[in-house]
Formats: C-alpha cells, structure tokens, sequence
C-alpha cells in the first residue's frame, strides 16, 4: 500500500512526468524532513552514498536558484535519489 507521501513520489519517479519548480521545491522539503527525521531509508547508506545524494539536493537547490532547467542527468540523479524513500517492493 502507497502511503499518502508516496503519491507525489511515485509521481516525481515517473520518467515521462517533467517535473516543474514546485515538483522539486515539495520533494527537497520532503528530503529535509525525512533526513531530519532520521528515515531508517538512509539510515544504512554509506559515507559516499550520503555525499552523492548531498551533491544531487544541493544541485537541484541551486538550479532553482538560478531558474535554471535541470538537464537529463541532473532529473536522473534526483529522481534515483528520491526512489530511496520508496519501499522496496513498490520501486
């Protein structure tokens, strides 16, 4: 079962959906808080992982900043970074 928070992911994670600037506004809060929650879903990540997935946030965060579009790699790597939050079973 999807919980209410996962509808707009599994959104997001949708390769065909291109995602706008309050697509990536709701998902890097969403991020914060999950992180800040301590989300057993990155509990378990390794040190490089954690700084690849900083880099990805950080990324799409200054890309907003500059109201810039993000190229396919950049949607990519976020959206590889927002399937972490999903339960195995449903990515």
């Amino acid at each position: 079962m999807i919980s209410h928070s996962e509808q707009p992911l599994r959104r997001l994670l949708d390769p065909s959906y291109p995602l706008c600037r309050e697509d990536v506004l709701w998902a890097l809060g969403f991020i914060k808080k999950k992180v800040a929650d301590g989300a057993p879903e990155w509990s378990g990540l390794d040190r490089p992982q954690l700084l690849a997935h900083f880099a990805c946030f950080a990324d799409m965060a200054l890309l907003l900043l500059h109201r810039r579009s993000p190229s396919s790699q950049e949607t990519a790597c976020f959206r590889a970074m927002l399937g972490e939050f999903l339960p195995r079973d449903l990515n």
